[in-house]
């Protein structure tokens, strides 16, 4: 008896332990692999923060309305900003007079599509063009209808006036674009470079461990079988990508690696989803949002780009 209970005790301990590496080798090889771009990407952030106005992007795009929305989709090639920073810069462009809906396009399409993301997707997913593709194109898609719908229905002033968001403060990204004072040099736009990027490397860093362990998690404590009956139900594994990506709040250059890590048990669709809907709406986003704009301006763009989204994920899973 005593030799059976000894027995049944070491396969448990061994079944747990085994457990345990599988879930530091899957957490270690997300954020060891996710890093350096994340890394790249708030440098990035940082210098054009630093070093770009938001008179050049207002500049670069045209008066007419449907032009301006298609540039502004196009813009996140020449200024791949976190989205973590988008909603003040955003704020900034419409107050400079940049129409609604192509500062929203910008908003939605700048964080995706740019080389740095492109890149890290590519990396994640071992070159597989087909899903770089999908994720920019998706992403473009999805910027530019939601810019068009804003453009036919939107109607007034949507931003809070001043009073209303003075003094408080969400996100953790302090990007504005508005270090182009007169007065500051060229020595002290660098410091603040490396003190932006700093600051905003080890805040998006905790989000990506954090989304990286919730990942790595699931993988490990939910049955091979239900997470198979989830992920590859073309409906709901779409929804259930679409939440995680909101909660977890991960920046757009490491979140290709969180969705790499379920590519072998989630649809094609719903890893789109997870990586084109976190970047434009998730948890820090939204908190941004309702502090900047008016809360039913908010609901409307989350409900619209929920429907962009879950509708062309859908058709992926379905081509």
């Amino acid at each position: 008896m005593e030799d059976a209970l000894a027995t049944i005790a070491a396969a448990v301990w061994t079944d747990n332990w085994n457990h345990v590496i599988n879930f530091k080798v899957i957490l270690l090889s997300i954020v060891i692999e996710s890093f350096p771009f994340l890394l790249m990407s708030v440098i990035v952030s940082a210098l054009l923060n630093n070093f770009v106005s938001e008179n050049t992007i207002r500049n670069m795009i045209p008066q007419s309305n449907i032009r301006s929305i298609f540039m502004a989709c196009l813009l996140g090639i020449l200024f791949p900003v976190c989205d973590c920073g988008m909603v003040p810069i955003v704020r900034r462009l419409i107050l400079k007079g940049v129409p609604l809906p192509a500062a929203i396009a910008f908003m939605l399409a700048a964080p995706i599509v740019n080389p740095v993301v492109s890149a890290a997707t590519a990396f994640a997913f071992q070159n597989n063009i087909q899903i770089v593709l999908l994720r920019l194109g998706t992403a473009f898609g999805v910027a530019l209808c939601t810019g068009l719908l804003l453009n036919g229905f939107t109607k007034g002033r949507q931003l809070k006036s001043p009073s209303q968001i003075q003094g408080h403060s969400h996100g953790c990204c302090q990007h504005t674009l508005n270090s182009h004072h007169p007065g500051y040099s060229p020595l002290h736009r660098w410091i603040n470079t490396l003190r932006d990027a700093c600051h905003e490397f080890f805040e998006m860093g905790k989000y990506l461990v954090i989304g990286a362990m919730l990942g790595s998690l699931s993988q490990i404590a939910i049955p091979r079988e239900m997470l198979l009956a989830l992920g590859q139900d073309s409906s709901l594994s779409i929804g259930v990508m679409m939440v995680f990506a909101f909660f977890i709040s991960v920046c757009s250059a490491a979140d290709a690696f969180i969705a790499a890590s379920f590519s072998s048990s989630f649809t094609l669709g719903s890893l789109v989803a997870f990586m084109v809907f976190g970047p434009m709406i998730d948890l820090k986003n939204i908190l941004m949002l309702l502090h900047t704009f008016r809360t039913k301006f908010v609901c409307c763009l989350t409900l619209i780009i929920i429907m962009l989204c879950s509708s062309a994920a859908y058709l992926i899973n379905h081509l």
